[in-house]
């Protein structure tokens, strides 16, 4: 017989109350009648799983887990599936059939999805959200995991869902990746990572939420991104070893599978195919991220931001690159995500005139473009740096369809002509 939504919530409040208060025989009645109201909500299960472990009832944790899990690979989530698997090993690292069933994981991934299966467009079950598009690029924190050991038996097949990152790795690929992560349980409200510190790890989120900010300089926190089950951040660790441009934050109870960056550099060694899938989601969400927070991109839509996030190209330059030569042709509009260049000339009589220093979120290229001149001065990496390049053609086609980018472009452009003009007539 169903029971009214009010009912539900009664239950799930009274449930809240008593762990609120320490009561966990309470809470765990409370949440053990929901649950066989709502048997598909495997969120509420995990829950369950939590309280029998305060309550020292590990045995019983550990087969509701395994039941999870289980339920997981049947409804063809792949991400939530490893996560669990792993928290039970490193629950119970001896614990049989654990690493037979990871194994099998692989083998049956590759498959495709059938009927009676979750497609795209279809609802999920209860408690587990679709997959999630890309996110802005973030970095980690310190948050403490640990890494589980394996265990043995013969696994049943699955078929999954396409993941990002696991769709385009290989058999062995994915065991190697698989093996290295670490699983941690991370309460509602901790923050996962902190803009302006540095990280060193690359996360997945197997299961709960977190929220992607960042502080504006009015002191306003600006969300991003709210990630769900089957998202992965922090490659930006291994690409720029920079401080983190972002803050995150877990809005739930969230589990989060873990793989630090001497262990992935080693396996991108030996697997190279894992550094390109990751570089492709760095170039996407660190765009993402510029499109979204800089004034200059304001007036486009969503729709068009998205669009224009397959236009960009990505480069990487080292210090003292030459990136633009004065007098060059106009060929591309260039875009700083994260690094820093010099602006200079040479000047008749005084030499070598430095123009300006530009840093994160600065563009370069447009005077040429906008002029179609040759460019006025060179450019040049003075610190490692990444840049997002957009042709000239589909420069010249953006600015012409939206003004306001034209305005803020021009606004930017006369500012640096005058600028350009005071260092020139500067005495030596």
């Amino acid at each position: 017989m169903a029971i009214k939504a009010e009912e539900l919530a009664k239950i799930k409040d009274r449930g809240a109350r008593a762990l609120t208060k320490g009561n966990y025989e309470k809470a765990l009645e409370a949440f053990q009648e929901l649950s066989q109201h709502q048997p598909k909500d495997m969120r509420l299960k995990m829950k369950i799983g939590d309280l029998l472990r305060k309550m020292k009832k590990d045995e019983e944790a550990l087969k509701l887990y395994e039941e999870v899990a289980e339920e997981y690979c049947r409804e063809g989530f792949l991400i939530q599936a490893i996560s669990v698997y792993k928290l039970i090993q490193q629950l119970d690292p001896k614990r049989a059939g654990i690493e037979a069933k990871l194994k099998g994981l692989n083998e049956s991934r590759a498959k495709p999805v059938v009927a009676g299966l979750r497609l795209p467009g279809l609802k999920a079950p209860a408690g587990t959200p679709a997959p999630v598009a890309p996110a802005p690029a973030v970095e980690e924190a310190e948050v403490e995991l640990t890494q589980a050991a394996p265990a043995e038996t013969a696994p049943p097949r699955f078929q999954f869902q396409e993941t990002p990152l696991f769709s385009a790795l290989g058999a062995e690929e994915f065991e190697k990746v698989v093996a290295l992560f670490q699983v941690g349980q991370i309460p509602k409200g901790t923050a996962v990572i902190k803009e302006g510190t540095r990280g060193d790890a690359f996360f997945v989120l197997g299961s709960g939420e977190v929220r992607v900010y960042r502080t504006l300089p009015s002191g306003r926190k600006l969300t991003l991104a709210k990630l769900s089950e089957g998202a992965f951040f922090g490659e930006m660790a291994f690409f720029t070893n920079a401080v983190r441009t972002a803050s995150v934050e877990t809005t739930v109870d969230t589990t989060l599978l873990r793989i630090n960056r001497k262990d992935l550099s080693a396996l991108i060694e030996q697997y190279p195919n894992i550094q390109q899938v990751i570089r492709n989601f760095f170039k996407e969400r660190a765009l993402d991220t510029l499109l979204k927070t800089e004034p200059l991109f304001a007036s486009l839509e969503m729709e068009e931001r998205r669009a224009l996030i397959g236009k960009f190209e990505m480069d990487e330059v080292e210090p003292g690159t030459l990136i633009v030569e004065e007098l060059g042709p106009p060929d591309y509009f260039y875009l700083i995500f994260q690094g820093e260049v010099e602006v200079s000339t040479i000047h008749e009589e005084k030499g070598p005139v430095k123009l300006a220093t530009l840093k994160n979120g600065d563009f370069f290229g447009e005077i040429s473009i906008i002029q179609n001149r040759p460019h006025t001065a060179d450019v040049t990496a003075s610190k490692k740096t990444f840049l997002f390049k957009l042709p000239k053609a589909v420069f010249s086609q953006l600015i012409q369809i939206h003004s306001p980018l034209l305005e803020e472009i021009s606004r930017t452009v006369d500012d640096r002509l005058k600028s350009t003009l005071d260092s020139l007539l500067k005495k030596k």
